[in-house]
């Protein structure tokens, strides 16, 4: 009996044990990035990086080939899914996008509206949602697919470190979809530079320094850059820290600031909407070029105060800007109106594009230096005014 069920148990081992869909390595192409451009008469362009294997550097240098890690293959048509068939045509193995890093569109097809291009990407179950997502700034979207960057064989790659590491946060497929699909707030999505400063950077780097705005229908109406696009996420809840300059009359102070954070408060009177926002965080001081010591309480408190007025005063140039503008509320504000009038948000929704610039939006800056370094004030003779 014994050696019976042994029997068994090998011949139930000879039919489950083996591989009866075999999908090996070897017969995928990793697409890493995608880049979406117009190509007039309705027709959109589609370019995919693909990883090539042969060209890998480990390293040390070796361990590949001197070709590129990756091809650019491009496609036109009208349909998504067309424009993916055809790249695979033209593919010697299968596609695969669960390693799709960086989406890029143009600025051309980001201002004719990319709502029908984002549906395919909320069906298709191999999209990543923490894919990064950008527009070009005053180009196509291939030409971030042709960057050839020193610190990785993807741009696609660097593209989304850059994102993370510079001061706009981090801006994912997923943030852009949930904002479309709210009536309180309308997305946005940083904005590429490629624009090197000299002959050396050329086809090497790239800067994220805009914020691209777009309405309900997800096209393209205006960008922010430089310290508004910072003040936007500020107020948008989404970045956790910044330097900051500001000129404070007697000299500039440089400020680390960390741990940043928004409240809104909203009131509803009569046919007025206003909003209150606070601006919250802790600072450390990086510089200070001026006669001011900031280890002495007498003076450190008073500067803060003025810093506040000032960074304050600056918030609400920038909303103010983009409410007259561009209309489109990309803080966020709608939704704070939602939450804490649910009843009166009902009728509110459906005009919120019209109502929004009319909203009078009142802020408040709290950044509260902590620390100052080993020295409160600067040494004399270093610097200063004459």
């Amino acid at each position: 009996m014994k050696h019976l069920r042994v029997m068994t148990w090998l011949a139930m081992l000879a039919f489950i044990s083996g591989c009866w869909d075999r999908n090996e390595i070897n017969d995928y192409a990793f697409w890493i990035g995608d880049a979406l451009d117009s190509a007039g008469d309705g027709q959109i362009r589609k370019s995919a990086q693909i990883a090539v294997p042969a060209g890998f550097r480990n390293a040390n240098g070796g361990g590949g080939s001197e070709q590129r890690g990756s091809i650019v293959i491009s496609a036109t048509g009208s349909s998504i899914i067309d424009l993916t068939q055809q790249v695979q045509d033209k593919l010697p193995r299968k596609v695969f996008l669960g390693h799709r890093r960086s989406i890029f569109f143009g600025e051309k097809l980001a201002r004719q509206g990319i709502g029908d291009i984002m549906d395919q990407f909320t069906r298709n179950t191999d999209t990543r949602m923490r894919t990064g997502i950008f527009v070009v700034n005053n180009g196509e979207g291939k030409d971030a697919l042709d960057i050839v960057s020193p610190f990785n064989q993807f741009s696609s790659i660097v593209a989304v470190d850059q994102d993370r590491f510079c001061r706009l946060g981090d801006t994912s497929l997923r943030d852009v979809l949930l904002d479309a699909g709210r009536d309180g707030v309308r997305p946005s999505m940083p904005m590429i530079e490629i624009a090197p400063q000299n002959e050396q950077e050329k086809q090497d780097s790239f800067q994220v320094r805009s914020v691209a705005i777009f309405n309900k229908r997800l096209q393209m109406v205006g960008e922010v850059s430089g310290r508004e696009s910072l003040e936007l996420f500020w107020v948008k809840g989404v970045m956790k820290n910044q330097f900051i300059t500001e000129e404070t009359g007697t000299g500039k102070v440089s400020l680390y600031e960390s741990n940043l954070k928004k409240s809104v408060r909203t009131e509803i009177i009569g046919n007025r909407l206003k909003a209150y926002v606070k601006l919250s965080g802790n600072g450390r001081l990086l510089e200070n070029n001026t006669n001011y010591d900031f280890s002495n309480t007498s003076q450190r408190i008073p500067l803060e105060r003025k810093l506040n007025q000032i960074k304050a005063k600056q918030v609400e140039a920038t909303i103010k800007k983009v409410q007259l503008k561009y209309g489109q509320d990309v803080f966020g504000i709608g939704e704070e109106f939602h939450r804490e009038h649910p009843y009166q948000w009902k009728k509110l929704r459906t005009q919120w594009d019209r109502l929004f610039p009319t909203v009078e939006v009142s802020v408040t800056v709290k950044l509260k230096i902590q620390s100052t370094g080993d020295v409160g004030k600067r040494i004399p003779g270093l610097g200063g005014q004459k």
